[in-house]
């Protein structure tokens, strides 16, 4: 048994079911999971999305990350305790793949997985990166070696010890605080090729393509589909763009850089657009502190650099 999952709450839960649908069309031998951390009621959810609310099973120290967390860092703090749910669900499950609501498929990638790896990780940049005001290699190694949108293991002594290990550490360093050492739940993947040593990274070059790849990877439209550095496009992250991401967010001016990607960013947006009007949810998410903070994130880093362009200029005399 095959499964892939993601997490998410309200904000990207059209999303999730977008997700859902692409998995449904090119991985169809997969179960899919719908990690919901929130508590609003969904009716009539497709035959082919298996949904687990939070609320469902115990998280040690729940009531205090519900409480101290905020909303966007409560979802993916919660990634690894729904990896260990799901597989104490399935103990017969051989391979488990966690996929971030933002993510769509756009071919089958049973071929990217060799059988001798244990671990899959998905890195943030495959090469130095291309100058641009927008992203350097420094911001990407703050915000970690590995994206956390996706990754795959294959249940083992090592993988399950390693997973455990990654979920105690989210019930209390899962902030989005870079200057402390935490970046939610990702920079804890920078550990893992030292837990599980028969880990692969996918360098593929259409394997998870989004804001991290647009000034290093070509996409191009071939026909009716899409080619990556001459290889086939198998998976798209539209992190960043359409809802806030505490990393990616601050990158979405990336998603010009490429008119293939912009494309298809257009045309998921309309996917989304139409899970939305079929949810009829709204408010704010029942778990984590919310913060209302896209309308005014842009004008907030803008006066930030003009008073740190003051403080150098003083320090100067």
């Amino acid at each position: 048994m095959n499964i892939i999952y993601t997490v998410c709450n309200r904000t990207n839960l059209a999303h999730a079911l977008a997700l859902a649908d692409s998995v449904l069309q090119h991985q169809p031998g997969h179960v899919f999971y719908l990690g919901l951390v929130d508590s609003p009621g969904i009716d009539n959810l497709a035959e082919h999305i298996k949904l687990i609310p939070v609320t469902a099973f115990e998280i040690p120290g729940w009531d205090k990350m519900a409480a101290d967390y905020y909303d966007f860092e409560l979802v993916p703090a919660c990634r690894p305790w729904f990896a260990l749910e799901i597989l104490k669900k399935h103990p017969e499950c051989r391979q488990l793949t966690f996929l971030a609501p933002t993510v769509q498929l756009k071919k089958s990638f049973d071929s990217l997985l060799d059988a001798g790896s244990e671990l899959f990780l998905t890195p943030n940049i495959s090469s130095p990166l291309k100058k641009s005001p927008v992203l350097d290699d420094k911001r990407i190694l703050n915000a970690g070696m590995y994206h956390s949108g996706s990754w795959t293991l294959r249940p083992s002594d090592k993988t399950m010890a390693a997973l455990q290990w990654w979920a105690q550490r989210s019930v209390d360093r899962a902030y989005f605080d870079l200057c402390n050492g935490m970046n939610t739940d990702q920079l804890w993947l920078n550990y893992m090729p030292v837990w599980i040593p028969a880990t692969a990274t996918l360098h593929y070059p259409g394997w998870h393509y989004g804001l991290n790849a647009v000034l290093n990877k070509n996409l191009v439209a071939n026909g009716n589909a899409y080619e990556a550095d001459g290889q086939p496009l198998v998976s798209l992250d539209f992190a960043g763009l359409g809802h806030f991401d505490p990393v990616w967010s601050d990158h979405a001016a990336l998603v010009t850089a490429n008119k293939a990607f912009q494309a298809l960013f257009m045309e998921y947006q309309r996917i989304v657009m139409r899970k939305k009007s079929e949810l009829e949810i709204s408010g704010q998410p029942a778990f984590g502190k919310y913060a209302n903070i896209a309308p005014n994130r842009l004008t907030r880093k803008g006066i930030a650099a003009k008073l740190k362009e003051l403080a150098t200029y003083i320090d100067q005399f």
